[in-house]
């Protein structure tokens, strides 16, 4: 299995209806949080951690994701909106120099069967030993080595798939995928099984799953019979990777840091306080306003 790790994929295709009235004009992943759009967070880590390739699944609703991340419109908006281009704001300009460096590619797909679904969609531009990274969309992680770029380096000592994961209390385990363990070593846990929403009462551990994968092209195959075998629901990576324990090792790593859910309205505002808080321009006023509110 080649080591090197260079493709990135993002599964977009859901409604993303716990935003909406305004998710159903434009994509919940370019909801600006502080100061970019969520999924800029994304791409930054991704290439942060090695990635050249991104490979977004997106709806025919999310056209604009593909406009975002395309440098022929920013440049056309720069040079309408500033007649010396130097006159731009730094951060527009860094991040127009970071998207040349990256090959985004946009798979749209009309139906909606779940994240596992989508990821099937990325397998035509994956090798057969390709090893490839999978984020999702609204898990962002909070660090400054890359939650990626950290599993990565597990992978390539392990030379297995591994999945990221954080401890949380018991009584949250009832709004994750919770993974069982076979053995741990410090961080790092070999993964028997995977439970989805258990609650504190049938959890078999306290970590969750936490949205950052490190993935061989052997978990097609778990997919592929979901698909082949589907009359309702979704088919999840999640359940996919349930499968993928009992035959396989999977590795699942505690990353360094913490990971932020921006998938719920309240999970964005604290996401908001997060981010805004950390961010070196403006955090320390932030801090202020934020003692100030009575």
């Amino acid at each position: 299995m080649s080591k090197k790790i260079t493709k990135l994929i993002v599964p977009l295709a859901g409604f993303g209806t716990r935003f909406l009235p305004s998710s159903s004009a434009y994509p919940k992943e370019l909801t600006h949080l502080v100061d970019k759009p969520v999924l800029q967070y994304i791409v930054e880590e991704a290439y942060a951690s090695g990635i050249t390739e991104i490979i977004f699944i997106i709806s025919s609703r999310k056209k604009s994701i593909a406009q975002y991340f395309s440098k022929k419109f920013h440049d056309e908006y720069l040079s309408s909106a500033f007649k010396d281009r130097n006159l731009a704001p730094k951060d527009h300009l860094v991040f127009t120099d970071l998207i040349t460096r990256i090959k985004f590619r946009f798979i749209e797909k009309n139906s909606t069967l779940g994240d596992g679904h989508s990821i099937l969609f990325a397998k035509k531009f994956i090798k057969p030993n390709e090893a490839f990274a999978v984020s999702m969309g609204d898990l962002l992680g909070f660090h400054e080595v890359p939650f990626l770029k950290q599993l990565i380096d597990i992978y390539n000592k392990k030379n297995a798939p591994i999945i990221s994961v954080e401890e949380v209390p018991l009584e949250a385990t009832s709004r994750f995928g919770v993974i069982a363990i076979k053995k741990s070593i410090g961080r790092l846990h070999l993964v028997s099984d995977i439970i989805e929403k258990p609650g504190p009462k049938l959890a078999p551990s306290r970590f969750i799953m936490t949205g950052k994968y490190v993935l061989t092209p052997k978990i097609f195959n778990y997919l592929e019979t979901m698909l082949k075998n589907h009359k309702s629901g979704e088919i999840k990576l999640a359940d996919a990777l349930k499968e993928y324990s009992h035959d396989n090792d999977l590795y699942a790593y505690q990353c360094l840091g913490s990971i932020q859910d921006t998938g719920n309205k309240l999970d964005f505002l604290k996401a908001t306080v997060v981010f805004g808080l950390n961010n070196p321009l403006f955090g320390k006023e932030f801090k202020k306003f934020i003692k100030s509110i009575k």
